[in-house]
């Protein structure tokens, strides 16, 4: 019997095939550097936007961030009669009588019958200043900004009780939580 030799079928030609290495190694290279584009290009001016809007609402006295305003001959003249309110005591609120803060502040003001309106009004201004430091909890006065907030209300409700915007301005030189 003849042997018949069988043809081996043609070798299909070689396809190319591109290495699955290569999209592993585009990504190792395009995360960090796509990150730190993001991060830096996007990311960080949108916090510090974020921040400089909130310090600016924090601090309203702070004229960083504050558009300007016209010069007014009221508000360009600085406050330059005071009156000192020494050692006010109070217990917080929520605290049960454990906790209390000392405060003691100058109240400014561009009025020179300041020392005259707060000697006849003091019983009143006192009581003003008890209600509004002992409506402060612990936590009102932790949270950033709390003597602005403070300070704020105090000018607020004096100028209430009094019927006038004499009180422009006020500065703790004590204020101790214990």
């Amino acid at each position: 019997m003849p042997k018949e030799e069988t043809e081996a079928p043609p070798a299909p030609p070689e396809a190319k095939t591109s290495s699955p290495w290569l999209p592993v190694i585009a990504v190792i290279i395009l995360t960090p550097v796509i990150s730190f584009a993001l991060t830096q290009y996007v990311l960080i001016p949108h916090i510090q936007s974020s921040v400089a809007t909130q310090e600016a609402k924090a601090d309203p006295a702070d004229p960083k961030g504050a558009p300007e305003a016209k010069p007014d001959a009221k508000k360009d003249a600085k406050p330059t009669f005071s009156y000192q309110f020494d050692d006010v005591v109070v217990n917080l609120s929520g605290a049960m009588g454990t906790r209390y803060l000392k405060t003691s502040f100058a109240i400014f003001s561009s009025n020179q019958d300041l020392q005259k309106i707060v000697t006849e009004n003091k019983s009143q201004l006192l009581d003003v200043a008890l209600n509004v430091l002992s409506s402060k909890s612990m936590a009102d006065l932790e949270a950033p900004g709390s003597k602005n907030l403070v300070r704020n209300d105090l000018i607020t409700n004096f100028n209430q009780a009094l019927s006038s915007d004499v009180v422009e301005q006020i500065y703790f030189s004590e204020f101790v939580v214990q």
